[in-house]
């Protein structure tokens, strides 16, 4: 089973380093890390020298991956794809071990087949390295190996703090089970030693205070804007059946039901196991940390942020499925998932096709959208590394993709979430040394609902800085340069001083 499980991480690494290692997929949540990521490798200090929106974890590890492989895209995918690449065989061995190998190796397809069917979701984020952490903790515990399990499950919550609600979880299991609590101290043996290394480390670089203050920031600020429904899907589902009828509309269904797999999984396979009141100490472990999962993303409970922690719903639910289908029914329904799962992921290699244009820029070879590889092109030869640019209000890719610098500590500036005092710094900053270019894209107030439904109290536009940008910056006159709706603005008086002979 071991050697089924390393094929399974090997082969998944290779085809995603391939398909999606560089792919060029314009993600606010990539540059959220990367920016930040390639600050700290520059000796800049998280929440002192730049806004770091979450614990230190992720770009703690990104940062280690660019100084062993160098900026690059691919070295900006590495993480993500290892994540990912890790969990589906983490989710072959765990489904194994209660069921069959033919189960694993279902399960770890269909998660694989589904999950990537919208390339976005395999891009950097410190939701995937903290899901990956706390389930390899897992397996950990369930070869009880607390020690090694509570070692990876603090440097889980150091990438998304929420995390810390599964090490909770264990914590009130491992005290009320009499026979598991021998367990307590070699688990919290590995906390400790994570936790206060982490905390040794961020006291020796001075930033301990304002990785607190940015904790208490980050508790006060996310909600007002970040509500969402649980399984909901940022447009709705409505606007996914908007013209179908008849036959369309059954094809519809099958495709929203098999998008929205990591919003109904987890009630469908806590509902089969909650029912089955003897359940094994280990399977009873797996239930109690899939809801634990659960809490961790809220309160935006959307379809992207439940695919973060899919993987154990998955397992119980393969494990489910091959207990209890009847023998005739439950391999043509397996059958009929794995045939649709094949469907996603031949639409995935069509837009990966697609994708086919090789377009040098400063961190490597991308592979591009015809659509937009001649708009990247000019971007990158006006934008040159080591340029002054500032991107508003989304997507730092660029400050990453440009290997431009960004005069403000913000690698992005969200409406809703921060306020007047943040847009008062950047700002300040702006004027201090005004950059060369921006990069801007203006925020409807449609577009911001869209994402943000629940923030319909809240403005989606800084007035002050955004006056200082069009009373300051125009775009190129003769053919302006527009990349993802943004358009790259450079400084007037530039413009003047060009005009001048």
């Amino acid at each position: 089973m071991k050697r089924t499980a390393w094929g399974v991480f090997l082969g998944s690494l290779a085809l995603l380093f391939f398909l999606q290692g560089n792919r060029l997929i314009f993600m606010n949540d990539e540059g959220i890390l990367l920016e930040p990521a390639q600050r700290v490798l520059s000796g800049q200090r998280p929440y002192v020298d730049f806004f770091a929106y979450m614990s230190p974890g992720s770009y703690w590890l990104q940062a280690a991956v660019f100084k062993i492989f160098g900026l690059s895209i691919w070295s900006g995918r590495t993480l993500v794809l290892f994540d990912f690449a890790l969990q589906c065989s983490l989710i072959f061995w765990l489904t194994a071990r209660f069921s069959t190998r033919r189960a694993g190796l279902t399960a770890a397809g269909l998660f694989f087949c589904f999950q990537i069917a919208d390339p976005s979701w395999i891009t950097a984020q410190h939701r995937w390295d903290s899901s990956t952490l706390l389930l390899a903790a897992t397996v950990a515990a369930l070869q009880n190996r607390w020690l090694l399990a509570g070692a990876l499950a603090a440097c889980g919550a150091l990438c998304t703090p929420s995390m810390a609600l599964v090490i909770g979880v264990w914590l009130i299991w491992l005290v009320f089970d009499g026979q598991q609590q021998r367990l307590i101290v070699p688990f919290a043996a590995g906390l400790a030693g994570i936790s206060v290394a982490a905390v040794g480390f961020m006291a020796l670089q001075g930033i301990l205070p304002a990785f607190l203050g940015q904790m208490l920031w980050l508790q006060r600020n996310y909600s007002a804007v970040n509500v969402m429904p649980y399984g909901a899907l940022i447009g709705g589902y409505a606007s996914l059946f908007e013209g179908a009828g008849g036959a369309e509309w059954v094809v519809r269904l099958l495709i929203v039901a098999c998008i929205a797999i990591p919003a109904w999984l987890p009630p469908a396979a806590g509902i089969y196991w909650t029912a089955k009141w003897r359940l094994s100490p280990e399977t009873r472990f797996l239930l109690l940390t899939m809801l634990a999962l659960l809490l961790t993303v809220f309160p935006r409970a959307d379809v992207m942020h439940l695919a973060f922690i899919a993987a154990l719903p998955y397992v119980l639910g393969a494990i489910a499925w091959s207990r209890s289908a009847p023998r005739h029914v439950g391999p043509a329904l397996a059958a009929g998932l794995c045939a649709l799962s094949a469907m996603f992921l031949v639409n995935f290699l069509n837009q990966w096709r697609r994708s086919r244009v090789d377009l040098p820029s400063p961190v490597g070879v991308l592979r591009a959208d015809p659509m937009q590889a001649a708009q990247l092109d000019r971007l990158f030869q006006l934008v040159r590394p080591g340029s002054s640019l500032y991107v508003y209000p989304y997507m730092p890719t660029f400050y990453f993709l440009t290997q431009a610098r960004n005069p403000t500590r913000f690698a992005y500036l969200a409406p809703g979430m921060m306020r007047a005092q943040e847009e008062t710094a950047a700002l300040t900053q702006l004027e201090a040394s005004p950059p060369a270019w921006i990069l801007y894209s203006p925020l409807s107030r449609q577009e911001f609902l869209r994402v943000f439904p629940n923030a319909t109290s809240l403005s989606e536009r800084f007035e002050r800085l955004e006056s200082w940008v069009t009373a300051n910056y125009q775009p190129e006159a003769n053919s302006p340069v527009s990349v993802s709706s943004y358009v790259l603005l450079h400084r007037k008086e530039l413009q003047v001083s060009k005009a001048q002979p």
